[in-house]
Parts: structure tokens; sequence; C-alpha cells
């Protein structure tokens, strides 16, 4: 087991794959001892060609789905409306998401430009605004994420840094002050009056309504990040972490330089090594608050987060060429986990590791492969 100590906080890590024979699930090293699974989930596949065009991105909602495509198109799909077309952007889109209650969706492409539906009221017309860069020497940056909070006027964008957009004007986006900056985000999200960014190397939590950073953790290391209930789900090579941003203290507003206010830091760290000697990088997907999902060499685990236990394996019947073909990047991996908690849809990208950076023949050659789960029960 590893430890690691600091001044404040709490973090719990978990085994993400089962033991070498002979070993629990856990880890404990109790021969004989293996936790009882759930039903695998099935991934089914989802539709990867919309209107003649390729699915780049798709998001769960409520009892529904929504697809971007390559040409610009947004779509929505439910069992009572069925397909329809709801916004036409530019070019490919990069990102899609929906707010936590599922009304709101919005979605932006590599050309800049945002498109936000509600999707309650489909005679409502749909807001377009143009995003923007902080610095004009990233101009040619696409959009990195995405979110949008449950009244449907704000909308977080990720591009060089992340700026705030009022939807009810066009003015100029407000721009974060990281104060301290962190790697750019891999996931974020507004939480319960909060804007969260989760990052590589640490937690930054914004006030929404002021848009004052007022809360930040840290890992104990660094890792691929993904926002859950209260908490982020950490991935490396060998670990998953649960960091409970929320235990570290308020940062002093406003803020003093100097070691009288040092950075608020984890302790109590526990962390158990994961005996599975595999070194590719696992990616985070999704935590309603019981159930943590990640992937790995395109398969998926579940394990219940109170007790450490893994309750399923997933595999993903990605193309073999997928992994084989060395002249692209390791398979990018999206994911999106429905309000209800019931539904993860899971997109893998075959391809350069930021599309829309890419030259017209990568994005020709990049394949997107997507999945529909039913998130398991204990």
């Amino acid at each position: 087991m590893l430890a690691l100590a600091a001044t404040i906080g709490t973090l719990l890590a978990l085994v993400v794959f089962p033991a070498e024979p002979g070993t629990g699930p856990g880890g404990t090293g109790d021969p004989g001892k293996a936790s009882t699974h759930v039903i695998a989930p099935h991934p089914a596949p989802l539709r990867t060609v919309v209107a003649g065009q390729p699915v780049t991105r798709v998001a769960a909602g409520l009892h529904s789905l929504a697809y971007g495509t390559r040409s610009g198109g947004v779509y929505i799909e439910s069992s009572r409306t069925g397909l329809r077309r709801i916004a036409v952007l530019t070019r490919p889109v990069e990102v899609l998401s929906f707010d936590s209650t599922g009304r709101w969706l919005a979605a932006a492409d590599t050309d800049m430009q945002l498109a936000v539906a509600d999707t309650r009221n489909p005679k409502a017309p749909v807001i377009r605004h143009r995003l923007q860069v902080a610095s004009r020497y990233y101009s040619a940056l696409p959009p990195r994420m995405l979110a949008i909070d449950t009244s449907g006027s704000h909308v977080a964008v990720q591009t060089d840094l992340i700026g705030v957009y009022s939807l009810r004007d066009h003015r100029p986006p407000r721009w974060l002050d990281f104060s301290n900056p962190c790697d750019s985000p891999d996931d974020l999200a507004f939480v319960k009056g909060d804007l969260i960014s989760a990052t590589q190397g640490c937690v930054n939590v914004w006030n929404s309504a002021t848009l004052r950073l007022y809360r930040r953790a840290y890992p104990p290391t660094t890792g691929r990040a993904r926002i859950g209930h209260d908490r982020i789900l950490y991935g490396t090579f060998s670990h998953v972490f649960l960091l409970n941003y929320r235990a570290t203290d308020p940062l002093p507003h406003p803020p003093v330089p100097g070691p009288e206010n040092p950075e608020p830091a984890l302790g109590r760290v526990i962390a158990d090594k994961t005996i599975s000697t595999r070194r590719s990088p696992v990616q985070p997907l999704a935590d309603d608050g019981r159930i943590a999902a990640a992937a790995q060499d395109f398969r998926l685990t579940f394990w219940d987060t109170a007790s450490h236990r893994i309750l399923s394996h997933t595999p993903l019947p990605v193309p073999p060429s997928c992994a084989e073909d060395k002249k692209l990047a390791t398979a990018q991996f999206y994911s999106s986990l429905s309000p209800d908690n019931k539904t993860l849809t899971v997109t893998a990208v075959c391809g350069p590791a930021r599309t829309g950076l890419a030259s017209e023949e990568e994005q020709r050659r990049t394949t997107y492969h997507h999945w529909e789960i039913a998130y398991p029960n204990p």
C-alpha cells in the first residue's frame, strides 16, 4: 500500500482491475474470495452516421441522445420524437454537453461556433454565439471542454483559458482567473452553484454566480480527471483515485501571497496499488456517487466505490485497427452519464489527440465508435 500525507482533505483510492489468480478483486490477497459481480452491461452500438455524415460526438440526456456530426449538424433523438435536427454549425462538432437536468444542450465546433438549444421546447430559437480566445497567439485553438448551467443562460468553454459566456447578451466572455495556473482541464462542469475545472494537476472551484475562485485541491499525482458527485475521479497508469475536493479549506479572499497563506493540499492519502501490470492510461469515465467506471485497453471496469469491489468488466468492440495503427494516437475516450444516472455513452476516437488541430487528411482518416451502456446497479 502506498501512503501519502499532506495537510488538508481526504483522498480515497480504488483498485481498478482484479488481482492475479488467487487474489480477490479488491486486492486483499484472500484466495478463493471472489466478489460477487453484477451482470456485465452490454455495449449497444449507436449511430455512427447521421444525415450522411460521421458522428463525432454523442451525449446522454434525460431519455434522449444527442449527436454532433462532422459537417456541424446537431441532432437529438428520443423514443417520443425520433431523430430531429436542432442546430447546424459550420465545422465538425468538437464538444457536446447537456446541463445536469438534461434540458439544455450546448454544442461547439472547430470553427469556434457555439449553439445552445432548449430540448424541452422545440419551438424555442437556438441561441448562437461566436467563441473567442484570450490570446491572439491561440487563434487556431478549437474548444476543448464545454459546460452549461441549469438555467441555460451561461456556458463555460475551455480554449486557451476558460471563458464564461452570458447567453443573454453578446458581451465578451469573462475569463476566469486561475491565480496559480494548472494544466488545461480534462473536465468542466457546473455543480450545485459551483463551476468546477478538473485538471491533471489540480481542481479549481469558482462560485458560479460571482465567478470568484474560492477553493483548490490537489491530487497526490497527475492523472486524467472526471467530475463526479462532489468528487473527482482520477486515472493514472497504475491507480484510480477519488478526490473529495470539498474537504479542502477555502482560499483566502482577497488572496495574500506568501508563506503565511500556503496553498491547500490533501492529507490522509491512501492508495491501493494496482496489481495489474498494464501500462496503458486509465481513462476515468463516470461516477454516480455509488459506482465508478474507467476504461483501459478498450475495456470498461465498474466498481463499487464504498467497498472497492469490482462489479464487472465490459470489453468495447473496437476494431483491431484502432489499436494497431501506430501512425494514430491512442484512442481518445469521451463519455457522458445521463442526468438520471441510468445511461452511459462512450465514444472512442481513433485518430489525432486533438482532431480540431489535425490536417484535413488526418481528419478524414479519423474513425469514431459510439456505444450506449446501461449503468449497472450493485
